[in-house]
């Protein structure tokens, strides 16, 4: 039904498109920026003891693809990894201050030069001092991992002043080297500690302990009645695999769960019908695209490229797909980070999609289908890939859909001659700025598990990338990421699908949880009535 529906409304666009007739949305669903308008609730003050329950259930679609913070930089990892560690500094994600963590004190004298006084008396979870040896071995093993050179390539070394003082040195200036040190990929484990003792059984300084793993089912976790911070009312956690958003819903709406978080959009209807389900949203730092193969025919084509964008209309994707939640992207970042400019995306316009398509040498299209990738159980990615196989239909383009596994997808995305031509997939701009947003994606050291599977970049950009996160002025930097933004459209490595908002549920009972827009959720300061 969903996909009928998809087409009439694409047919229906098609209808009205053309360069001087532009589309109309369909109105299937009120306009996206009704979200964004949603304030931020102000937190409630915790109890000073538990009032109501003190075990925290939660549904999500994916655990840890590895439960140490280096060997991994997708968001599931992230949201079991920043329970169990800490960072050097944490993020205030409504005005993205920084904020202490396990430093209490940093100074920086230079451009290139950070100065670190480490917050005393915290103790890892197996009763370790926490000291700056650990830092020192923390920071730098990140440095050495693949998966975290996006976060810690401007890093050089990391000196130990005494037990408790570091010195952090920049190969180059780095304007957001704080907000890249609040990323929880730069978590502080044990000195020596190994990567295969991390994933098994990690342990950091954060809120909660490991429990136990049930690989493919459920994750527990323990309170750390040692914790240097203000304790959680909570004693314990389970993290769930429900792979369906339904299901997810369903467990909160039947009490067993209090949490499901990551609803997918058609269920937020659904979910605000229900008097024993809250939903809890707020416009996130994410953006979904479609990558394409930028150095394999066909897609190492720009004219190619081009005409696909124009080929897809990402305002009905946002009402139907959607159902009105997010907004349609307007480049490869939110329009929250630091560094977003409003430089237009491609337009849906069937005509000039035909005519480019024309330039390129392909009036007809392709003698042989191209595949398009979604991960399993991602539905909405799904429909978004049947919308695409659709679109391009009108533009002589078949297109196979394949919907694989999440980590066969990472892996396979890895090397550009492993047979894809497109893929769906999201990003966030953790950090909220936009050297985060675009270094990993389309600089060219960065290809691959790093960050840049489309394999796209050029000298100019490299140079442009590379100049915004070492400029400091922000004026100057808000300048050089609008001429980064203006060449990734008119390249068009991605078709730039949504930029994305938080959609979880909870029960009515639930208190003090505060959604965090960089999808990296809180349990710290949950409680129940």
């Amino acid at each position: 039904m969903l996909l009928s529906l998809l087409i009439v409304a694409i047919l229906v666009m098609a209808a009205c498109g053309g360069a001087d007739d532009p589309a109309q949305p369909v109105e299937t669903a009120p306009p996206a920026t009704e979200a964004e308008a949603t304030p931020t609730p102000e937190p409630e003050a915790p109890p000073e003891e538990p009032v109501g329950r003190t075990h925290l259930n939660v549904v999500t679609t994916n655990l840890a693809v590895s439960m140490d913070p280096v060997r991994s930089n997708d968001s599931a990892s992230a949201q079991v990894n920043v329970q169990i560690y800490d960072r050097l500094f944490g993020m205030d994600y409504d005005t993205f201050e920084i904020l202490p963590q396990l430093a209490v004190a940093w100074n920086l004298p230079d451009a290139q030069t950070v100065e670190v006084e480490l917050r005393r008396g915290v103790v890892f979870h197996n009763g370790q001092p926490m000291t700056a040896r650990d830092v020192q071995w923390s920071i730098e093993r990140a440095g050495a991992s693949p998966h975290m050179a996006a976060v810690t390539s401007p890093i050089d070394t990391v000196t130990i002043v005494d037990d408790y003082n570091v010195i952090i040195h920049l190969e180059v200036p780095f304007a957001p080297i704080l907000r890249h040190l609040a990323h929880s990929g730069t978590a502080i484990v044990p000195y020596g500690m190994g990567e295969d003792e991390l994933a098994e059984h990690p342990i950091g300084t954060g809120p909660w302990m490991f429990q136990e793993l049930v690989i493919g089912d459920r994750l527990e976790l323990v309170r750390n009645d040692n914790w240097w911070n203000t304790l959680p009312l909570l004693e314990s956690i389970t993290m769930r695999i429900v792979p369906d958003s339904p299901g997810r819903l369903l467990a909160v709406e039947t009490g067993e769960a209090d949490l499901a978080l990551g609803l997918m959009p058609p269920d937020v209807g659904p979910a605000e019908m229900f008097d024993n389900v809250v939903m809890l949203r707020r416009p996130n730092l994410s953006t979904v695209y479609v990558g394409f193969n930028t150095v394999t025919y066909p897609f190492d084509n720009v004219l190619v490229r081009r005409a696909v964008n124009h080929a897809i209309d990402t305002q009905t994707i946002v009402n139907v797909v959607l159902h009105g939640t997010g907004a349609p992207a307007q480049g490869p970042i939110s329009d929250i980070v630091f560094g977003f400019s409003p430089v237009g995306s491609l337009d849906f316009d069937l005509d000039l999609a035909r005519a480019l398509m024309a330039e390129a040498g392909y009036p007809d299209g392709f003698d042989e289908p191209v595949d398009i990738w979604w991960n399993v159980p991602n539905m909405v990615r799904s429909d978004i890939s049947d919308i695409v196989q659709h679109s391009l239909r009108e533009i002589g383009i078949e297109v196979n859909v394949h919907g694989l596994e999440w980590a066969t997808i990472l892996e396979d995305l890895e090397d550009p001659g492993s047979g894809w031509d497109m893929f769906v997939m999201g990003w966030v701009s953790l950090t909220g700025d936009a050297d985060y947003g675009l270094f990993p994606l389309f600089h060219s050291s960065m290809y691959g598990g790093a960050g840049n599977r489309t394999f796209f970049s050029t000298p100019e950009l490299d140079a442009l990338l590379e100049a915004g996160r070492s400029e400091l002025d922000e004026t100057l930097r808000l300048d050089i990421y609008r001429q980064a933004l203006e060449i990734i459209r008119d390249e068009s490595p991605w078709i730039f699908i949504n930029q994305g908002e938080e959609l979880h549920a909870a029960s009515p009972d639930l208190r003090g949880f505060i959604v965090n827009p960089g999808g990296h959720q809180n349990f710290s300061r949950i409680w129940f009535d």
